[in-house]
């Protein structure tokens, strides 16, 4: 057992010493170049006038920040929650990760909404997707969780030694618990609502069109459930247990205990986020034929070697299909 620090709570520092090194190893040596093809796709859709897939692209970016964050965390976790980096990295490497977190909840409650007005709302969707006002949306949500995730690194871990934990504070703050939990709504049981609802009208309303082709709407169905299926897998756990263990600070009279016993669990669901910036390019970009042909004719080897084939010029059964990466009204029930 290792002390944590000069508060006496008695935590076991070793037991996520393996697990989140290696998880967020593999993380990375994946994610860093599935990502980057994935941007490469979308940057090319750009330059060929495509409906700009603003929302994805910064989705992307949000998971390119998250990994190029793990290298710190992996030395960070491997040397049993020391932090060698000074008080400043810790701070910006940190706010970093949680921002990239966030920030990526957000975009993919925008593109299930840029979905979702597309084919239920079609003609208000067509006066509202000016480029500038997607762009202005996209700055505000990068704005408003930088404010808050540097709201609560000064609120919880301002005072702490720069030369030990980052990011972490046994037992937590009871005004730091106060402020995550007043968080959990807009972090997760809002975005969840929002998705859960999304995709219950855009499925009644496919269901009604009679100018969608069958496997256009079981493609785009699928895609929204799979939002809310990893949503709910990726970022879960993590929020439950968070929620669980800022409500124990504040109620439960011996914290450093409750802590320790919660630190295992709280440490895997923490693992576990990093996994959506390797789900994200899969969901969004591989299976969106437009975005998937660029890689492919700019990289043809090597897909090869993993058996991709390009299906971007297979015949469609209906010529009103909608794309996922190419936005069509079409949809619209008669």
């Amino acid at each position: 057992m290792n002390n944590s620090n000069s508060t006496g709570c008695i935590i076991d520092l070793r037991v996520d010493q393996t697990f989140i090194p290696v998880l967020y190893g593999c993380v990375f040596c994946v994610g860093l170049p599935t990502n980057c093809l994935a941007l490469y796709g979308l940057y090319r859709l750009v330059k060929a006038d495509y409906a700009l897939p603003i929302y994805a692209i910064n989705l992307l970016l949000a998971d390119l920040l998250q990994i190029a964050t793990l290298p710190l965390w992996i030395d960070y976790y491997h040397g049993g929650h020391k932090w060698h980096f000074g008080k400043g990295v810790c701070k910006v490497i940190g706010c970093s990760f949680y921002i990239s977190l966030f920030v990526s909840i957000f975009f993919m409650c925008c593109i299930s909404l840029e979905r979702y007005l597309a084919i239920v709302h079609p003609l208000f969707f067509q006066t509202q997707r000016a480029l500038w006002k997607v762009c202005v949306l996209c700055l505000a949500v990068w704005l408003f969780f930088i404010a808050g995730v540097v709201s609560g690194f000064n609120i919880g871990f301002e005072s702490e030694s720069p030369n030990t934990f980052c990011m972490e504070a046994f037992p937590a703050k009871t005004e730091f618990a106060i402020f995550q939990l007043m968080s959990i709504p807009l972090t997760f049981l809002v975005p969840l609502s929002f998705l859960v609802f999304v995709s219950l009208r855009v499925r009644r309303s496919l269901a009604r069109s009679v100018s969608v082709s069958k496997r256009e709407k079981t493609r785009i169905t699928g895609l929204l459930l799979l939002i809310v299926l990893m949503f709910l897998l990726i970022f879960g756990p993590y929020h439950f247990i968070r929620a669980v263990r800022y409500t124990g600070i504040i109620m439960v009279q011996d914290a450093c205990g409750f802590e320790s016993r919660l630190f295992l669990y709280f440490q895997i669901s923490l693992g576990v986020l990093s996994v959506n910036s390797l789900l994200d390019p899969v969901m969004y970009i591989f299976i969106c034929r437009d975005a998937r042909k660029e890689v492919l004719d700019s990289f043809p080897c090597i897909w090869r070697i993993v058996g991709v084939t390009d299906d971007s010029n297979t015949p469609s059964t209906d010529q009103a299909e909608i794309e996922p990466c190419r936005v069509s009204v079409s949809a619209n029930h008669q």
